[in-house]
């Protein structure tokens, strides 16, 4: 006759083998990505101006063919186990010490955008003074997040892997990372910073590069804001834009939906992230109050610069509201979030892009994703991940280190594009002046001119050519 204790092994083997079928399916439905694109079966008449070639018409075949951590039996993101939701991983990015990995060492640049007189800091890797310009090198141009810069170790793990020579598992590009402005030592020098659309301060970047490389091939990499920042200055170039791919991680796409899920998401939105995202912008603006306190031609009063430092709490909503709908003409945040939206221009890209969220990022939630406009647009495809968060994308490492596991589809898509062949989009396009400012033909508004090194320590504390680090 059997006792209760005769049962409990049994039990406990049972329990166990449960728990640990449990977790195995959660980790492989957790670590699954998918894609969303244009049909394949669509027949190839469908979409006549996509020409990629090897490919056929679609830029959807090009990614399941080349594209493995995204498309077949190696797609999938091993997340840590310590790292078990968006939230996890989000805070994991902004709060830990990254100091020591991904060092790079920039030369920094600066532009002066003639159509305002701002300056914008651009930071190179590798420096030029150490390895000179080549002929038909690749060029990779970097925008990063909200008060970010090329310090952040999410933009320096892309940068290290993608200027790697191709021996070592790299593309050998180049990096031109953009500083917005006020971010980074980038300088203030009239009243106005940034903002998630701010597209005309991309296109001086990209005639410089033209200028400087002008026998390169140009990709777009954006994170967050800068991903939404690239993506719609694509769209709205349509045709005629001169990169021949981008990439946009962490994209909000539709920053309408995106502030409702701030303000009415879960606990970490009502409690957290709405209100430190606000206080990251407040504090940028504060570090360059004098500058709006001293020109005449500011658009912010006083009294109101002081009603911005005076108050507590503030929201996101809020601080665009006050600050950022006055300061670049909007009528308030809600036409800001329309006016800036990239989801708006997607149907006008006609250059591959290629866009990856998170469907557990905490930031925007996962109905602010563009599948839709993925789904009849051939030069847009779309990837999504179940883990990840906001910026996060951490999976471990044989060696057991931690590595951004966003870094292997960009080089395998980039690199595909370069195996495939794609013209060089861009044409070199401007003229010297007597005032020594490049301008583009055609559109005088497009100019710049460089700011000499010793002219922009006047701005900023940093020299032109020094190793940044990680640290917001």
């Amino acid at each position: 006759m059997h006792t209760y204790l005769d049962w409990v092994p049994f039990s406990l083997i049972s329990l166990v083998l449960v728990v640990a079928g449990w977790t195995w399916v959660n980790t492989w439905r957790r670590s699954k990505i998918s894609l969303h694109h244009v049909p394949l079966s669509y027949p190839q008449t469908a979409y006549p101006e996509v020409k990629i070639p090897g490919v056929g018409d679609h830029l959807a075949a090009l990614v399941n063919q080349k594209v493995p951590s995204l498309a077949g039996p190696e797609a999938r993101l091993h997340g840590v186990w310590w790292l078990p939701g968006g939230n996890a991983q989000t805070l994991y990015t902004s709060l830990s010490d990254f100091s020591d990995v991904d060092t790079v060492t920039y030369q920094r640049y600066g532009l002066a955008n003639v159509a305002d007189g701002g300056v914008i800091a651009i930071d190179i890797a590798p420096p030029l003074h150490s390895h000179p310009v080549r002929d038909g090198e690749t060029i990779i141009l970097i925008a990063h997040g909200l008060t970010g810069g090329s310090h952040e170790h999410y933009v320096r793990s892309a940068v290290n892997a993608l200027r790697a020579p191709a021996e070592r598992g790299g593309l050998g590009a180049r990096a031109v990372v953009m500083n917005f402005r006020g971010c980074n030592g980038s300088p203030v020098i009239t009243p106005k910073l940034y903002h998630a659309g701010s597209s005309d301060d991309v296109r001086p970047i990209v005639l410089w590069i033209t200028h400087m490389f002008p026998q390169s091939t140009i990709f777009g990499l954006g994170f967050s804001l800068g991903a939404n920042v690239l993506t719609k200055y694509s769209g709205e170039e349509g045709e005629d834009c001169p990169l021949s791919g981008v990439v946009a991680l962490a994209n909000v796409w539709d920053w309408c939906r995106g502030s409702q899920y701030g303000l009415n998401g879960n606990l970490a939105n009502r409690f957290v992230y709405r209100y430190v995202l606000a206080d990251a912008l407040r504090s940028l603006h504060h570090l360059h109050r004098h500058i709006f306190l001293s020109s005449p031609s500011s658009p912010l009063p006083v009294d109101l610069l002081e009603k911005l430092s005076k108050m507590g709490r503030i929201t996101l909503t809020d601080f665009d509201n006050m600050i950022t709908s006055k300061l670049y003409g909007f009528k308030d945040a809600n036409d800001y979030y329309t006016r800036i939206s990239s989801v708006k221009v997607l149907d006008n890209l006609r250059i591959p892009l290629l866009g990856i969220n998170s469907k557990d990022d905490p930031i925007l939630g996962k109905d602010n994703l563009p599948y839709t406009e993925a789904s009849r647009n051939p030069w847009f495809v779309f990837a999504t991940t179940e883990v990840g968060g906001h910026m996060g994308w951490f999976e471990r490492q044989q060696d057991g280190s931690l590595k951004r596991w966003y870094v292997k589809p960009v080089k395998e898509f980039f690199s595909a594009l370069l195996e495939e062949g794609l013209p060089q989009r861009h044409k070199p396009a401007f003229t010297i002046n007597d005032q020594g400012m490049v301008q583009q033909l055609g559109n005088s508004s497009v100019a710049f001119r460089e700011v000499e090194p010793e002219s922009l320590k006047l701005f900023t504390s940093r020299s032109d050519d020094t190793k940044l680090y990680s640290g917001w």
